[in-house]
């Protein structure tokens, strides 16, 4: 009696699936174990490259946890190199480590990064490289990342001329970079909204982390008779210093309030929203090559003491309001510090020249330097 031609097909087909199902998982043995395991990972895989180390406290501890939890939300796989020098052949050899574990986007916390970052993309064109810095745009395949600090640095400014007793308020911040100034040209113009009449002195450290170069720059303040400084530093070290000094600060950094009462405001950046949009984002589609957020999308905000008077909370809570409602920081007179006029009575300056042309300092700022 022959077999039914049915029943003969059905065993067929059974014992071709069968077959199909043993190949795929021996190739799934044979590619673990002969190239990696990290080949599952690749395509999900994001680097975080930092100057110092990343439980530092300051950005790069805050940039470390914002990524690892924007990572951790959409499942991506986290490589983090630290201690990483901008000025030899690290930054090449540890991006080189992290391509070879299948790395697809690479996000950069220090901005002195971007002065080797040319050469080394063109290498790897598969690769996404987000530099920590708005100003330039390095290349069609970089993608620029910060937010507006200058806003929180205004209201940061009325505090400080609020708050100020001598009438003489201290800015650190490491070089006069495009990002540098426009954070200090906001955070004059800030003062001089409140106190026309203070005197706004800033010392250029020349490091983005330096214990010694700040301590020194804060004796010299204190010297000045500066009661009320804040700064621009990737640590937090400096808080510490100027409550130890007894000078009352504007932490750059979110966990200031937490620190010892000379801390009056904090800068707080939600650096998990702004890595969880860049995860989203595709150099390759993206036109403008640049994430430049801010108040308005909730990113950063300025975290005021209990300690404050109610007079200097009702005043910063105001202009707060006012920045939210789309009043711009850079507009009406403002004259820079060789009596050129920078912008006119009634105009706003423009994104761009934000971005790209701040090469001035603002009527008022006086630059100090260690004798």
């Amino acid at each position: 009696m022959k077999p039914d031609s049915h029943a003969l097909l059905r065993r067929r087909f059974i014992a071709f699936a069968l077959l199909q199902a043993f190949l795929l998982c021996l190739a799934i043995f044979l590619s673990i174990n002969y190239f990696g395991s990290d080949i599952w990972s690749r395509r999900d895989s994001v680097g975080l490259i930092l100057a110092s180390a990343k439980d530092a406290p300051g950005w790069p501890r805050d940039m470390r946890l914002g990524l690892q939890k924007a990572c951790q939300k959409r499942g991506y796989t986290l490589y983090i190199e630290d201690h990483v020098n901008s000025d030899d052949n690290s930054l090449a050899q540890v991006t080189e480590k992290l391509v070879k574990k299948g790395v697809k986007k690479i996000f950069l916390a220090n901005p002195g990064y971007q002065r080797n970052l040319e050469n080394i993309a063109r290498q790897y064109p598969q690769v996404e490289f987000y530099a920590n810095s708005v100003g330039e745009t390095i290349s069609a395949k970089i993608f620029n990342y910060s937010v507006r600090y200058y806003e929180v640095r205004y209201l940061a400014g009325i505090l400080a001329g609020l708050h100020t007793r001598t009438g003489i308020v201290g800015y650190l911040a490491p070089f006069p970079a495009l990002e540098t100034r426009r954070d200090l040209n906001a955070f004059a113009l800030g003062v001089q909204k409140v106190r026309p009449d203070a005197r706004i002195l800033v010392h250029w450290t020349g490091q983005w982390i330096s214990a010694e170069k700040e301590r020194q720059a804060l004796y010299l303040l204190k010297h000045e008779n500066t009661d009320v400084i804040t700064y621009f530093a990737a640590s937090q070290q400096l808080s510490r210093e100027a409550a130890d000094l007894g000078l009352d600060y504007i932490d750059f950094h979110a966990a200031g309030l937490t620190m010892p009462p000379h801390c009056i405001a904090a800068l707080e950046t939600d650096w998990t929203k702004v890595y969880d949009e860049l995860l989203c984002t595709h150099t390759a589609k993206s036109t403008a090559h640049v994430y430049w957020q801010g108040m308005l999308d909730n990113v950063i905000t300025l975290r005021l003491s209990p300690e404050l008077t109610p007079r200097e909370e009702a005043l910063v809570i105001r202009a707060r309001q006012e920045l939210l409602q789309g009043y711009p920081v850079f507009s009406g007179n403002i004259v820079d510090r060789d009596g050129h006029s920078r912008c006119a009575e009634g105009a706003v300056i423009a994104n761009s020249s934000l971005r790209e042309k701040m090469d001035w300092l603002v009527k008022g700022v006086e630059i100090i330097e260690a004798k």
